[in-house]
């Protein structure tokens, strides 16, 4: 009896420790935009939802996040929002911490053109070398 319990057990704590409710890793090139279909091909730009169940949207730009936070999904099933830190690709950068920079120069996928920075001082460093303008996360949300 304790043989058969021993795979059951071991296969739920592996399902259990494979769980994660961070943000995924965006594979450029392979991972598609789940607002516009488009490939995410730029790292310096990006987003994610995770909702309630875990499930995880990935985006190419800020845009299509807050686009599809307004027409495609319920607010209160949303668990995390998370934005690629421009600086920085490889690390994500919680929406409840995240410093926004709106500048036509930038450049991003989908025309949204605003970059995420873990600081201020980061967003200011940037700002210097681009016209743009400071905006908040609500501000993001109200405009798509």
């Amino acid at each position: 009896m304790k043989k058969s319990i021993l795979p059951v057990f071991v296969a739920l704590l592996f399902g259990f420790l494979s769980c994660n409710s961070g943000p995924q890793p965006i594979k450029l090139g392979t991972d598609a935009c789940d607002f516009c279909k488009m490939s995410i091909a730029d790292r310096n730009f990006g987003a994610e939802i995770i909702t309630n169940k875990g499930k995880i949207y990935k985006f190419d730009d800020t845009h299509c996040l807050a686009t599809f936070r307004k027409n495609n999904i319920d607010s209160n099933i949303i668990k995390h929002v998370y934005f690629v830190n421009f600086l920085d690709p490889h690390n994500f950068i919680d929406a409840g911490h995240v410093f926004l920079l709106k500048s036509n120069e930038l450049h991003s996928p989908m025309g949204g053109n605003t970059a995420a920075f873990e600081s201020k001082e980061n967003l200011n460093m940037t700002q210097q070398k681009v016209q743009g303008n400071e905006i908040t996360l609500q501000e993001l949300y109200d405009t798509e």
